[in-house]
């Protein structure tokens, strides 16, 4: 009784997380009426139409606007449910809660990673067709399918790793942990972080990044790596659009080589940098 009412209440950060989006855009949504089409005839005789409203739905300013938004009010709701609630702590000792090794492998991963999701993406997108055009209109709203505006940079790159953290591994995972072990706390974390996506292709490739997330930020033994990590994904993805200049079998190489031999190397080194950490904790005593 006391795993199946866990489950339930670690939904609820998502469904919170989802509330506040949802209330967000009704909001900015309203606003962006009231301002470009007037309260009354008085101020605009134009009626807007369903078409308005598509135009407006679709618009990349209107919606980079939103997820900063909603960025920040995730970050500070969860924020501080993580730390009254959770266990959770901001405080980072470098001596205790660092290793050189943590960092290498988690540099060496980053690139991996991304070099990984994309094999699985197109591997998916090659089956789902329909998946693949859904992603890509939805790139296409949020400008990341060519040049990345200023703002969208800020949220794709500062802003959502923070809040995606807190809500998922700092949040979500923490209160599965109360009544689960931690590889069914992480696959719960990450079937609910590829859910928030919202879209299958981007979905699959979510779950995957979250159960590494996961893992970065329980084995790792602070939520700083899970957010560095991201971080740094979220940046090689915003900024790699020089890999379309490759040629595509030499891209097609460098992406299976990343993904099962990089990736392995840098995961071995994350691993060594856990152990040589708790060997320096337990000498300092």
């Amino acid at each position: 009784m006391k795993k199946f009412s866990t489950f339930l209440f670690s939904l609820v950060p998502f469904l919170i997380s989802f509330g506040i989006q949802l209330f967000l855009a009704m909001y900015f949504a309203i606003i962006a009426v009231i301002f470009l089409f007037g309260i009354s005839p008085v101020i605009s005789n134009s009626i807007p139409t369903m078409d308005d409203f598509m135009t407006l739905f679709t618009d990349m300013s209107f919606n980079t606007v939103i997820m900063i938004a909603f960025s920040v009010s995730c970050t500070v709701t969860f924020g501080i449910w993580y730390y009254k609630s959770c266990g959770g702590n901001y405080r980072f000792n470098v001596k205790k809660d660092f290793h050189p090794l943590q960092l290498a492998g988690l540099l060496i991963m980053v690139p991996a990673t991304q070099f990984a999701t994309s094999l699985l993406m197109g591997i998916l997108g090659t089956i789902f067709p329909k998946w693949l055009e859904d992603y890509q209109a939805l790139m296409e709203t949020s400008g990341l399918d060519g040049e990345v505006p200023l703002l969208m940079m800020i949220y794709s790159v500062c802003l959502a790793p923070i809040s995606e953290e807190l809500i998922f591994r700092g949040v979500t995972m923490r209160i599965a942990r109360r009544a689960f072990p931690f590889w069914v706390a992480n696959i719960i974390q990450a079937v609910l972080f590829g859910i928030f996506h919202m879209n299958w292709l981007q979905g699959c490739y979510a779950f995957v990044l979250g159960i590494i997330l996961g893992y970065i930020c329980e084995r790792g033994g602070s939520i700083y790596y899970a957010i560095l990590f991201h971080f740094l994904f979220n940046l090689w993805g915003t900024t790699s659009q020089w890999l379309n200049l490759i040629n595509e079998y030499v891209l097609t190489a460098l992406i299976l080589i990343s993904t099962f031999v990089v990736f392995p190397i840098g995961f071995i080194l994350f691993r060594q940098g856990i152990v040589k950490k708790k060997e320096m904790t337990n000498g300092a005593f």
